[in-house]
């Protein structure tokens, strides 16, 4: 005669240390993760500020670039009219 696992009280704590391994080994795998995640987050966040330094400094030249073509565009278009000019 077969008897169900939770008619039985063996079966009930079977069915209990089953369970609590179950958690233990799921609590342990979420607090390795987590110090996974904390250690990618730090060197992430330096790569990040190190990325935004480049961006910053990137945007800065262009700026100055664009300014400086604003100043001398005009300038620039002579010579190189005048260069057109006198080559042709």
């Amino acid at each position: 005669m077969n008897v169900p696992v939770v008619a039985h009280p063996l079966g009930w704590v079977v069915l209990g240390a089953a369970g609590y391994l179950t958690y233990k080994a799921g609590k342990k795998a979420g607090k390795n993760t987590e110090e996974d995640i904390a250690k990618t987050s730090l060197s992430d966040r330096v790569i990040k500020g190190a990325m935004k330094a480049v961006y910053k400094t990137q945007k800065g030249v262009s700026q100055g670039l664009g300014k400086a073509k604003e100043k001398y565009g005009t300038l620039w278009e002579e010579a190189r009219t005048e260069a057109n000019t006198v080559s042709n």
